[in-house]
């Protein structure tokens, strides 16, 4: 099973967003890790690639998830971190898209289902709040 990383960085009830030149899907900054590589070493190294302007000022380990990836079709485990950033959110090379969403937008975006379920549980939790509606 491929293993992901997900940056979770939320400011003023947004979410933060990318989607990346391969991909029709909104998803959390992140990526796969390498060969022998701690999630921790591939989630700064996945922001630097996506975001590059931006540094990770603390972050804490928070759930994760399963599913279907969108781009290789393939079983993977998300473990995501809720982080701290400070810096300009600009995309890096491969990133053709950087959004602060509110719940409302999230409502119209084409968010993947494993983004999907990270959003929800955000939403449980009470990390991510706005109008009670299932995604």
């Amino acid at each position: 099973m491929k293993q992901i990383v997900g940056m979770i960085a939320i400011e003023k009830d947004r979410l933060l967003l990318v989607r990346d030149e391969e991909r029709e899907f909104w998803t959390l900054p992140g990526g796969k890790t390498k060969k022998g590589e701690s999630s921790i070493t591939a989630l700064i190294r996945e922001i630097g690639e996506e975001l590059p302007r931006v540094r990770i000022v603390c972050f804490t380990p928070y759930k994760e998830f399963t599913g279907i990836t969108p781009h290789s079709k393939v079983e993977a485990t998300v473990i995501t971190f809720v982080a701290k950033i400070h810096g300009p959110t600009l995309g890096g090379v491969e990133i053709t898209g950087v959004q602060w969403a509110s719940v409302d937008d999230l409502e119209r975006l084409n968010l993947h289902s494993i983004t999907l379920k990270i959003i929800n549980s955000l939403r449980e939790d009470g990390l991510l709040t706005g109008p009670v509606q299932d995604l």
